[in-house]
């Protein structure tokens, strides 16, 4: 029996992945989405799982730990797109342990043979994302647990019809407009998409220095910046040679890697996460938005709670 009908309006990974709970809790779901795969920010991903520009980190561990053992046991399947790949993180100084350590699987820490002006590197598995492949996966999850989708942008929350027992916000960015939320803003990204066979993930995640090679079953991604308040979507060469340097750092043979294409989106950036439940024009909505580098890494944990709060309406 259903428990009623809701509006999940975003079509990225974050409303997908709500909407699928939400199913799977009997609701009757419709997604509205102004974009949907191929062409959402979640495409652009690189994706890994990794908690990165994300906040509370008291919120952002549980979410993150939660999706993590969900991406573990997709890896199973290869339609999903998700592969568990040894992971390597290097840093320029002496660190504490993760606040994520207990959340992936064979954490060690490295000293010896690390590439120049790094002295220590994390080892560890974690979850490389396909996103193309993925997306495609939870739009068809979604569709055979019996969803609805349409192509339509939403301008106010204040136009949706009554048939909606409560909405669920999934706009990431436009969250910004949307609610005039000032805490919303973007964080650029830039990656290369090239050919390798370099096989597994290299990571340096500090801001300055950022660079990330994230291996793919037929590419693999190179990144990355994390330019705040930028909103340019155009790919530009100094960041793809800034880019190259920095990846080229940590492993030398990419000089060589063929380039395949650019391309840039934009992370939705905010002071913390926005995961709450608000009465707004007289009917409750849900907000999930705001997480930053971290939408694939925290979906499922986030995803659950969404759900939860929409149970108690």
């Amino acid at each position: 029996m259903s428990k009623g009908s809701c509006l999940v309006v975003g079509g990225g990974v974050s409303g997908l992945s709500s909407a699928i709970r939400l199913l799977e809790n009997d609701w009757e779901v419709t997604i509205w989405s102004s974009q949907l795969s191929p062409n959402t920010t979640s495409d652009v991903a690189a994706a890994l799982w990794y908690p990165f520009l994300s906040a509370p980190v008291e919120k952002t561990n549980v979410w993150g730990s939660e999706t993590y053992d969900v991406l573990k046991v997709l890896s199973r399947f290869p339609q999903t797109g998700v592969s568990m790949t040894q992971t390597y993180e290097y840093f320029r100084e002496k660190q504490p342990d993760p606040s994520w350590k207990d959340s992936v699987d064979g954490f060690e820490r490295l000293s010896g043979n690390l590439p120049e002006d790094y002295i220590e590197c994390f080892s560890f598995i974690t979850s490389v994302i396909e996103m193309p492949i993925y997306l495609q996966w939870l739009m068809d999850r979604y569709e055979e647990l019996g969803g609805d989708m349409v192509v339509k942008k939403v301008q106010d929350f204040s136009n949706i019809g009554s048939e909606y027992n409560f909405i669920i916000n999934c706009t990431g960015i436009e969250s910004k407009t949307l609610l005039d939320d000032d805490e919303v803003y973007p964080v650029r990204g830039q990656v290369i998409r090239v050919k390798t066979d370099v096989k597994e993930m290299h990571l340096d995640q500090q801001i300055p220095t950022l660079a990330y090679i994230v291996p793919r079953s037929n590419d693999m991604i190179l990144g990355g910046v994390a330019q705040t308040n930028d909103w340019s979507l155009d790919a530009r060469i100094e960041d793809r040679e800034y880019i190259l340097e920095k990846c080229i750092k940590l492993i030398p043979e990419l000089k060589n890697a063929e380039i395949i294409e650019d391309m840039v989106g934009l992370r939705p950036g905010r002071s913390e996460v926005r995961l709450e439940k608000e009465i707004l024009f007289g009917r409750p909505i849900i907000h999930n938005y705001g997480h930053g580098g971290s939408g694939v890494t925290l979906s499922w944990g986030c995803a659950d709670d969404v759900v939860e709060l929409a149970n108690e309406s």
